[in-house]
């Protein structure tokens, strides 16, 4: 008889404590348990209706669209035994998905909700079917890794990398940690293309009844939730900032986008 799946997770990694948990942006929305109580990744009682609806909502999302293409990209990367860090890991869904595939080695999840990795983590593993052994946990900040340079050979970012608030000081600790030849996959990023900003203008035209046409005025961030709009041309221009090559980038029927880089090898 097997272990349940989270009996066999090693202990979560603390690099943050309380003090400096608390002053990161936007934290105190994502570690508010009432809040937490009432969203679609609320699986902490492992019920069978708990995950048909985290299920519905992943594939109503588009969430699960993109994981398929990223999955794909990298079971097939020519390379055993990956090292893959997963951030802003949420409840693991990734995270344990990612730890199925044969050629990935360890996976090592980051995110700054403490009940996320304790209570939920464990469910999405058992929802998933993860492997415990392969997993690892960590509690901090995606902008402060503690991973050591260079040890990285994909960093994995669900519905994430549009919550930083610097988006460069993400990217250059991501290229730090990558090894050369790395990847770095996105996945569930809201694509904001002309017709959304058409939308935003007329909306600004009628309600305030000016003319406004700066894009960061039409989509100014969430400062509750850390959310952040990008353009196609954001991303690209981001990612070729430092040196990366854009391998994919896919667009799926949810306006979600897909999008694995590669750093160079130099």
């Amino acid at each position: 008889m097997t272990a349940p799946s989270g009996e066999s997770l090693l202990p979560i990694v603390k690099w943050l404590d309380e003090q400096a948990l608390g002053s990161i942006y936007s934290a105190q929305s994502w570690n508010d348990l009432a809040e937490e109580r009432s969203k679609e990744w609320w699986i902490a009682d492992g019920t069978e209706e708990e995950y048909a609806r985290l299920r519905s909502y992943l594939d109503e999302a588009g969430l699960m669209d993109d994981y398929r293409i990223a999955e794909s990209y990298i079971a097939k990367l020519p390379k055993s035994d990956l090292a893959l860090a997963d951030l802003a890991a949420g409840i693991g869904w990734t995270s344990s998905l990612l730890s199925r595939l044969p050629n990935v080695g360890s996976v090592h999840a980051v995110d700054i909700s403490r009940h996320r990795l304790e209570l939920l983590f464990p469910k999405a593993i058992e929802m998933f079917k993860g492997e415990a052994d392969k997993l690892k946990r960590h509690l901090g900040s995606f902008y402060e890794l503690r991973f050591a340079d260079v040890s990285m050979d994909v960093v994995f970012l669900s519905a994430a990398f549009h919550h930083a608030s610097n988006p460069l000081r993400l990217l250059t600790q991501i290229d730090r940690v990558l090894k050369p030849g790395g990847h770095l996959v996105l996945i569930g990023e809201n694509v904001i293309g002309p017709t959304a900003v058409l939308r935003r203008v007329l909306k600004k035209l009628l309600v305030e009844r000016r003319l406004c046409t700066n894009f960061y005025e039409l989509f100014p961030p969430d400062h509750a939730w850390g959310d952040h709009y990008y353009r196609v041309s954001d991303y690209y221009f981001f990612l070729q900032m430092l040196g990366y090559r854009i391998v994919k980038f896919s667009v799926q029927g949810k306006q979600t986008a897909a999008v694995i880089a590669e750093k160079s090898r130099n």
